[in-house]
C-alpha cells in the first residue's frame, strides 16, 4: 500500500477523524440523551473513557506503530485497527442508547426516579402531550394514580403476575406542568441542606448565581442508577431551571 503520508501524518489524519466522530456522537449523549444532571446521577463516566480510550487513545496509537509507506500487510493492519475502533464504538453507542433515561418519574416519594429505556416494557399508551421521542432526551413526568378501587385491583393483580408496579406504566404519566402543586410540600427546604458541610459551597454559589429568584423555586431530589442531585423547579412556570450538585439523601458527598 503506497502513500504519501508519513507516520506521523498517518496518526494526525487519524486522530482528527476519530476525534470528531467521537466528539460529535458524545455531544448527542451530554445535550441531548443525557442532559445534566442526568449523566451524573446515571453514572457512566466509565463508558465515556473506554470510547475515548479505544477510539481516540488506541487506535491513533496503534496507527503510529504499525503504518509505514509501502509495507506489506499496511491496510490489513489498518483494516483491523478499525474493526477495533468500530467493536468499541458499537458497545458504547449501544450502552448509552440502552441505558438512557426516558423518564424522571415522581410518584409516592419524595423525589424523581430516573427510568432507563432498558426499564420500559410498553410505551404505546403514552400522553401523546409528552412529545416523547425514543431518540430524544428524558421528560420530567408526574404519575397521575388512578383513584378508583376496581383500577387499582386490576394493576395489583397484574403486578402479582409479574408486571410493572405504576411507576413504570407510562399510561399514567402527565406533564410537569398542571400538576407540581401536588408535590410542593414534599420539597427540600435549602437553607436545611446547606447546613450539612458537604451541600455549603455548591448551594452559596447557587444563592448567589439566582439571588431573589429562589424564593420561586421548589427543590426535589432526583435518583439515578449511582446518585442523587438536587432538581430545581421554578413553581411559576412548573419547569426546571437547573440543578445543584449535592446529594441530598447523603450527609456525605455524593
Amino acid at each position: 500500500m503506497h502513500t504519501g503520508f508519513t507516520r506521523f501524518q498517518a496518526f494526525a489524519i487519524h486522530l482528527l477523524i476519530s476525534s470528531a466522530i467521537l466528539g460529535s456522537f458524545l455531544s448527542i449523549v451530554f445535550f441531548i440523551w443525557y442532559p445534566q444532571p442526568f449523566f451524573v446521577v446515571e453514572g457512566l463516566v466509565d463508558i465515556v473513557w473506554v470510547l475515548v480510550g479505544v477510539d481516540v487513545v488506541l487506535g491513533p496509537a496503534l496507527t503510529l506503530v504499525v503504518f509505514k509507506t509501502g509495507k506489506p500487510g499496511l491496510k490489513r493492519d489498518l483494516s483491523i485497527i478499525a474493526a477495533i475502533q468500530i467493536i468499541g464504538f458499537i458497545y458504547g453507542a449501544n450502552t448509552f442508547y440502552q441505558e438512557k433515561p426516558y423518564f424522571a418519574v415522581f410518584y409516592d416519594s419524595d423525589y424523581f426516579e430516573v427510568i432507563p429505556a432498558s426499564t420500559m416494557k410498553d410505551i404505546s399508551k403514552i400522553d401523546p402531550d409528552l412529545n416523547h421521542s425514543k431518540f430524544g432526551g428524558p421528560i420530567i413526568v408526574f404519575v397521575d394514580s388512578p383513584t378508583e378501587i376496581d383500577d387499582l385491583k386490576i394493576i395489583l393483580e397484574d403486578m402479582k403476575k409479574g408486571g410493572p408496579s405504576i411507576h413504570l406504566r407510562p399510561e399514567y404519566y402527565r406533564p410537569l406542568k398542571g400538576h407540581i402543586n401536588k408535590i410542593f410540600r414534599l420539597s427540600q427546604n435549602l437553607d436545611e441542606l446547606q447546613k450539612i458541610p458537604a451541600n455549603n459551597a455548591a448551594i452559596s454559589q447557587f444563592k448567589t448565581e439566582y439571588g431573589e429568584r429562589i424564593a420561586d423555586f421548589v427543590y426535589f431530589p432526583i435518583t439515578g442508577s449511582l446518585t442523587s442531585r438536587l432538581l430545581v423547579i421554578d413553581s411559576r412556570t412548573e419547569s426546571v431551571v437547573d440543578y445543584i450538585n449535592i446529594n441530598p439523601k447523603s450527609k456525605n458527598p455524593g
